[in-house]
């Protein structure tokens, strides 16, 4: 029994060792290309509107979530491409006195001042 224990832990010290291991810079694939649909990761950044919807994914055929205004402040945490080798940005916009509301989704680059 005493050894089983000391097995079962061996093995969960070995694979909690194996998922905080670091991976290797290689492996590091960068930013993604237009139209391949992966997300860039990346901090809340500040960014202002130029006016344009937020939208429920990266489509212009999505829904709205909220339609910004020129020169509202907005943040965005990591972007992305879609099939039409568009770039997207997933932003948090916060309204409101007293009791804000955000809102998070999806707005266009060329709605935002972040680069496009």
């Amino acid at each position: 029994m005493r050894i089983r224990r000391r097995l079962a832990l061996a093995a969960a010290t070995a694979a909690l060792a194996t998922g905080l291991a670091a991976t290797p810079a290689a492996a590091d694939k960068g930013n993604p290309g237009p139209g391949t649909g992966e997300v860039s990761a990346a901090a809340w950044t500040l960014t202002r509107s130029l006016g344009g919807p937020i939208r429920e994914c990266y489509k212009a055929s999505c829904d709205v979530v909220w339609q910004t205004s020129s020169g509202e402040a907005m943040y965005w945490s990591h972007n992305a491409y879609n099939e039409h080798g568009n770039l997207w940005y997933y932003v948090r916009y916060t309204i409101g006195n007293g009791t804000p509301h955000t809102f998070y989704g999806w707005i266009y680059c060329g709605n935002v001042t972040a680069p496009c």
